[in-house]
């Protein structure tokens, strides 16, 4: 009799026979008492034995005739002893089937990353010894130790999920359940989505939270796309910020995604002289590659581009502002480090202020730390040892790949930056690695080719955005892509266009006029062409709407090797070439038609179609080879699939997340491609199978859907003839097999057993009742079957027949596979051979978009073409402000168009009747609130920029001298930020002016030195006034201060006019406004009058007149006194 300790025993709910475990017949089993956990986990548990005693006879073998006898595993004892009854050894507890592998392959010894890894706050909070972390876990805690600062979403089948510290944050911010994992003995964290709702989460994390996400994806080793079972292994491909985002489907499609990069470069100076600072800059749509360059001389001019860009992302030159980096020599160093700081602060305080996400990037480093707009300073660059951003990338800039022009050296330095930087960030893209952006070379954009405008004209004038709504265009709806803050401004109103690309570009002319009278022209011919053939432009822009797509982003994913969408990419670039092709052929038929008095439309016509590339083989290439059908099919198909896992994702929110997860993952949303194996069912179709009575096709019901035509190539003609004697020969032996056995069988493959006999109900003997004699391929052969398993529906069996061909047909359909893969990559491949002429041509349609937009804009609003040449002179007859005019129509209202002229002839008054020249450089407009001098001033602005785009201009007669720069002073706020007050805002905008406009210039000034004392007020206003005469600078002055009007006539200025706005009572005493203007001087700005508008309390009104009586009578006074 001997104690001895039970053996542990993981607990199992299934029966066992007891002939079926050869153990049982050669030791003694002493039953005893067990306590299991209830819990669906393995649970071990250990007690103290009785004594057992030696059995004097052996145990008799049972009868093979007896009845079989059945017990369960709960009721098996838990001590094993042998024929002598001493214990045998401990047997190693039973590991879960899903443990077995990664178990085996762990080493006794913990891989040295678990225990120097940098992520040791991470294990801490767990325990205070180094833990042995599963594999997943290591590898999440080694990326968010190689990429900090950023929200790690690592790929696990159909999900991204979080883990540790993160998974709280994630699930805070996006509104997700956070969950628990057991990791080696700890729970740890965790919260994650489906892999369908990834950019719906990216949108929120990354543009509305300005986050950085790195997403960890997935890959079998070696490539081994076809086992199932294989090794995976996952890695950071991409790190995901605001302005490297690339096809994700929330980006606005109509405006551009930039991302700009900024290099600081010292100027050499002498003496004490402060430092001058040049900046290069660099900006990139990833998405478009429209990649341009510029050099800006001063800072304010870096603030004006980069409000003019609009960038989602800036990224900081971060070695050049902590060195310092100078142009030559320069020799001192304490003022040099003096400029550094003052760089740095400036560049803090504008991006934000401007709330623009900023990344500062050193391009020696092989990564770089990213921070959001509030940091003040850059933070130490963290390096990594990924092979994929190693320095070996970084050691050769692709700069000298780039550059087909000579750059300055500032731009390259930045070139060479912000491209350094995307290669950390689109880690697995080829992007910037090989065409378009070392293929195409930056656009340098000298600052002189076009009209500056500054940030506070941009806003002020609305030409990007409306502050305050005033009209929308017909066109636009309320599912218009443009956001509300675009309603109401100058694009809303003028924009006709109908492609992406159109009105990216649209945009970008709006706020880059152009100084260059030959482009001008040009366009505006254009414009008079398309404006004077209604037919023409109406023909072009129904292909532009129909099939011209968005070349620039298709080719964008074409060159990322973006899986999910290669398909219908190609065949969106074959029906681009197709709408360029169309609007060839109809410039080319409209030329035949145009008479030989029309030489220059003509003319103007041949020159625009010979600018386009024939691109046409490359579509019949693409066309033939396609099976357009399929791809709708198969995108059909997986929108219903998608459809499911969300129903199944909404549904499990109650239920434990792990088991969400694997429902999802088990419905195929785990593959990265759209295209769907139409040979194997999707689980869902199985189990619909499994529970309908209606017969349903077996594995070849539906034929290969051949993504590429079989006369494609003859290898894909060949395997495609054997896929079809296959699949012949299968439907036979399924035929057979119901013949034989009956017609509930049929031949499946299923997940886990392979290619089995499927039977619904009824169970198969394992040897056929009678012969097979339908077909010869299969008469005589074995129809013998095996069991696979069975439920209570269905039983599946084997059969060696239906093994082999079965796998034939997938061997086949893989081999079919292969060819299409090889197939579509020579496609691609043409298309990226192609891609400069494709640019060029999407160019050219993006021009001829914007100028039939143009034309149609003159036909619905009686536009006129502008006469520009190179004078200082502004002539406009009945000048129109658009916004304002359509808001008025709608209201039953007119609006009262008004004049300019500005000439660089001087004339002068005497008195307020504005006798003298009707000439002058500055014009001085006085008026009562309300009576539209603000919009006049406004109306002629966005009328000399409508016509330095090439566009008609709202007005009856125009001829415009061109303008270099356009400065407004219209309105100004407080800016606490700067604890700056409104009047010193104001002051910092009028300082602005003065220091840069110039003759060529068009300064529009509305109530300078409104913001302080009304004597202060117009002594700065005047003085303004005064320098801006002095220096010749064309001004439009609107002011409530009468008295610079007698300030100018007593000092004599020239160059000067006056003119006013009034108003008229009515019987009633109500006021109305003529908004028209006149020569002279308005002495009175009616403001109670307004201000009864406004309903104030009538008791406010009238002491407010009894004062304003006052304190007229005691000016009048005063004036008497001092005379």
């Amino acid at each position: 009799m001997r104690s001895t300790l039970l053996h542990p025993i993981t607990k199992v709910t299934s029966v066992v026979s007891i002939a079926a475990c050869p153990f049982i017949q050669s030791v003694t089993l002493q039953p005893l008492c067990r306590a299991f956990s209830t819990t669906t986990s393995s649970h071990v548990t250990k007690q103290t034995t009785k004594q057992a005693t030696r059995s004097s006879t052996p145990p008799k073998r049972p009868s093979t005739t007896s009845r079989r006898t059945s017990i369960a595993y709960d009721s098996l004892p838990s001590t094993l002893l042998d024929s002598y009854g001493q214990p045998l050894p401990s047997l190693p507890p039973i590991i879960p089937p899903s443990l077995r592998k990664s178990r085996s392959k762990r080493s006794d010894t913990p891989p040295p990353s678990t225990l120097t890894t940098s992520t040791g706050s991470e294990q801490k909070q767990f325990k205070d010894e180094p833990i042995q972390w599963p594999p997943l876990a290591q590898s999440v805690l080694d990326d968010m130790s190689r990429f900090p600062n950023t929200i790690l979403l690592t790929r696990v089948g159909g999900f991204y999920e979080s883990y540790f510290s993160q998974a709280p944050l994630l699930s805070s911010i996006l509104g997700i359940k956070l969950a628990n994992r057991r990791w080696a003995g700890q729970d740890v964290p965790m919260a994650g989505f489906p892999v369908f709702q990834l950019e719906k989460y990216l949108k929120i994390l990354v543009l509305d939270k300005g986050l950085l996400v790195a997403i960890s994806e997935e890959f079998r080793q070696d490539n081994e796309v076809h086992q199932p079972n294989g090794d995976i292994v996952r890695r950071v491909n991409r790190v995901v910020s605001p302005g490297t985002l690339v096809h994700e489907n929330f980006l606005d499609p109509f405006v551009n995604n930039f991302i700009v990069g900024v290099s600081a470069h010292v100027q050499p100076s002498s003496g004490d002289a402060q430092q001058e600072v040049r900046y290069g800059l660099a900006w990139l749509d990833v998405g478009t590659a429209d990649f341009n360059t510029a050099v800006c001389q001063d800072f304010t001019s870096l603030r004006d581009e980069i409000a003019r860009i609009g960038p989602r992302e800036v990224v900081i030159d971060g070695a050049s502002i902590d060195a310092g980096q100078v142009d030559g020599v320069h020799p001192d160093i304490s003022s040099m480090r003096q400029t550094s700081s003052r760089v740095k602060l400036d560049l803090s305080e504008l991006l934000t202020h401007q709330n623009i996400y900023v990344s500062y990037f050193a391009p020696s480093s092989p990564s770089s730390s990213s921070s959001p707009s509030t940091s003040s300073s850059p933070s130490t660059p963290q390096t990594s040892n990924q092979p994929s951003i190693t320095d070996t990338q970084l050691a050769q800039p692709p700069t000298t790949a780039v550059h087909t022009s000579p750059l300055d050296p500032i731009e390259s330095s930045v070139v060479t930056t912000l491209l350094s930087y995307l290669q950390t960030r689109l880690l697995d893209s080829s992007l910037t690695t090989t065409s378009p952006l070392t293929s195409t070379p930056p656009s340098h954009q000298p600052l002189s080719s076009t009209m500056q405008i500054d940030a506070h004209t941009l806003a002020a004038l609305e030409i990007r955005s409306s502050s305050n709504f005033a009209y929308t265009s017909p066109s636009f709806t309320a599912s218009s892509p443009l956001t509300t803050s675009a309603r109401g401004s100058l694009f809303s109103v003028i924009r006709r266009t109908v492609t992406k690309g159109g009105t990216r570009l649209l945009a970008q002319w709006l706020c880059n006029p152009s100084t260059s009278i030959p482009v001008i022209n040009a366009r505006l011919d254009l414009v008079q062409l398309f404006h004077n053939r209604k037919e023409l432009r109406q023909d072009i822009r129904g292909v532009l709407r129909g099939k011209a797509g968005d070349v620039s982003r298709v080719l964008q994913r074409l060159v990322s090797r973006k899986v999910t969408g290669d398909v219908g990419d190609l065949l969106e670039v074959r029906d681009a070439i197709g709408a360029m092709t169309r609007v060839e052929e109809l410039i080319t038929n409209e030329i035949e038609f145009i008479g030989a008095d029309q030489g220059k439309e003509k003319e103007t016509l041949q020159s625009l179609i010979g600018k386009f590339h024939d691109l046409r083989q490359l579509a019949r290439s693409l066309g033939d080879a396609i099976d357009e059908r399929v791809i709708a099919l198969r995108l059909e198909r997986q929108e219903s699939l998608a459809n499911q896992v969300q129903d199944i994702a909404a549904g499990s929110r109650e239920t434990r997340f792990n088991s969400a997860r694997n429902k999802i993952s088990k419905l195929g949303m785990g593959s990265s491609s759209c295209c769907i194996k139409a040979d194997k069912r999707s689980k869902i179709e199985r189990e619909k199978h499994d529970n309908d009575d209606d017969d349903q096709a077996g594995l070849w019901g539906e034929d290969f859907e051949h993504l590429i035509r079989p006369t494609t190539c003859r290898m894909l003609a060949t395997l495609t003839r054997s896929y079809a004697t296959l699949r012949r020969k299968a439907c036979q032996l399924e035929r057979c097999f119901q013949q034989t056995y009956g017609d509930f069988v049929s031949l499946r493959f299923v997940m886990g057993q392979g290619y089995v006999i499927h039977s619904r109900g009824k169970s198969l003997p394992s040897s056929p009742p009678k012969a097979c004699i339908l077909e010869e391929q299969v008469d005589g052969e074995d129809l013998t079957v095996h069991i696979a398993g069975k439920n209570r529906s269905t039983h599946t069996y084997y059969s060696a027949l239906w093994t082999a061909l079965g796998s034939r047909l997938d061997k086949v359909v893989k081999e079919i596979q292969s060819v299409e893969s090889v197939e579509l990559e020579s496609l691609r491949q043409q298309v990226l051979t192609c891609s400069t002429q494709l640019r060029s041509n999407a160019k050219l349609l993006d021009q001829i978009d914007v100028l039939i937009s143009f034309s149609q804009a003159a036909e619905e609003y009686n536009l006129i073409r502008p006469i520009l040449d190179d004078s200082t002179d502004i002539h406009v007859d009945s000048a129109r402000h658009l916004s304002v005019e359509m808001g008025l129509l709608e209201k039953g209202r007119l609006f009262t168009p008004n004049h300019l002229h500005l000439s660089h002839n001087q004339g002068g008054h005497d008195n307020d009747s504005g006798s003298g020249n009707d000439v002058g450089r500055v014009h001085v407009i006085t008026g009562p609130n309300m009576g539209g001098k603000s919009t006049y001033l406004r109306s002629i602005a966005l009328l000399i920029i409508l016509a330095q785009c090439g566009c008609f201009v709202p007005a009856k007669w125009a001829r415009i001298g061109l303008v270099d720069r356009i400065f407004t002073r219209i309105g100004a706020n407080d800016d606490v930020f700067r604890d700056q007050s409104t009047f010193m805002v104001e002051m910092f905008q009028v300082g602005e002016i003065l220091h840069r406009a110039t003759e060529k210039s068009l300064v529009i000034a509305d109530e300078i030195g409104r913001g302080t004392s009304n004597l202060t007020g117009i002594a700065v206003s005047f003085a303004t006034l005064k320098t801006l005469c002095k220096r010749g600078v064309r001004t439009l002055f609107a002011s409530h201060f009468y008295e610079v009007c007698d300030l100018v006539q007593q000092q004599k200025l020239k160059g000067v006019e006056f003119y006013a706005t009034d108003v008229e009572q009515n019987e009633e005493g109500m006021i109305l406004y003529s908004h028209a203007l006149r020569s002279g001087v308005n002495r009175n700005s009616y403001g109670l009058q307004v201000a009864k508008l406004t309903k104030l309390p009538q008791e406010t009104l009238d002491v407010a007149k009894v004062t304003l009586d006052g304190l007229q009578a005691q000016a009048e006074l005063n004036k008497a006194v001092s005379i």
